[in-house]
């Protein structure tokens, strides 16, 4: 673990959770020859790791200059337009430190689904203003932190003066994250721990038994005002999401959708 941290400190651009989780993602399963796209591929660290694992990766970024690998070259992309990636291409996409960053994220995943194989996977990694420190913020500055307010239209976020892009406008939260899945015929198959948010784990004392109730109660209510099994079932998921433990009491969403076995 000590040794991952420190390979991981110097990747610019990055969070340590996002790395640490891609890292603990390899080394429990088999990805030789499966073949992957990183749409946002930053400087080659993740795709890096998942070449060196035997997968076939092809990466992209907004500024292909900045990647940096031996064995892999880098296309340019730009997430707000339709992507020129063969569709049912891709065993894994992912997007990483992201979807944040994209105004029309519904039309992202719209693609992202074409571009995945059926039963293929999707790996999204962001922050996680889901949790219930997360959830506070929104509260009082309407942000995914209390100690900053969401990012502006001076906050441009870059590697140098000459590569940047908008800083986290568009947040997006679990579920919201669930609901531009479905839409697209991905489900969320597995959502990772990370880091334990101790700011969260004190609110969860206060609060947890009264979120947990009234989730409950709106889910029962909502429930009853509709005949249609596929809204129930959605019901439910969006119930266990929003109580999930991992969700309201980690630092950072790392989470693995699946697509349908029908493109």
């Amino acid at each position: 673990m000590s040794k991952i941290k420190e390979q991981i400190k110097g990747v610019p651009h990055s969070k340590g959770n996002a790395l640490t989780f891609i890292h603990h993602y390899l080394a429990e399963n088999d990805v030789k020859e499966k073949n992957v796209i990183d749409v946002s591929a930053g400087s080659g660290y993740v795709a890096n790791l998942w070449h060196k694992a035997g997968a076939k990766v092809q990466a992209f970024d907004m500024y292909p200059d900045i990647f940096k690998s031996e064995n892999l070259t880098c296309l340019p992309i730009d997430l707000n337009k339709n992507l020129s990636i063969e569709s049912n291409s891709a065993d894994y996409v992912l997007l990483m430190e992201t979807i944040e960053h994209i105004p029309n994220q519904q039309a992202l995943f719209q693609e992202l689904s074409r571009i995945l194989k059926p039963n293929g996977l999707l790996i999204i990694t962001k922050p996680n203003n889901s949790s219930l420190s997360g959830r506070i913020a929104n509260l009082w500055v309407e942000a995914e932190r209390s100690d900053m307010f969401l990012s502006n239209e001076a906050s441009v976020i870059g590697y140098d003066d000459t590569h940047i892009y908008n800083g986290r406008v568009f947040l997006c939260n679990a579920q919201r994250l669930r609901t531009l899945a479905g839409l697209v015929n991905l489900q969320i198959h597995q959502i990772y721990t990370n880091q334990l948010s101790i700011s969260s784990l004190v609110w969860y004392l206060i609060l947890g038994i009264f979120l947990h109730f009234r989730s409950f109660l709106t889910y029962k209510r909502l429930k009853r005002k509709t005949s249609n099994l596929q809204e129930k079932a959605i019901l439910l998921q969006q119930h266990q999401l929003n109580t999930n433990p991992t969700v309201l009491l980690h630092k950072h969403l790392c989470v693995l959708f699946k697509k349908g076995e029908k493109s």
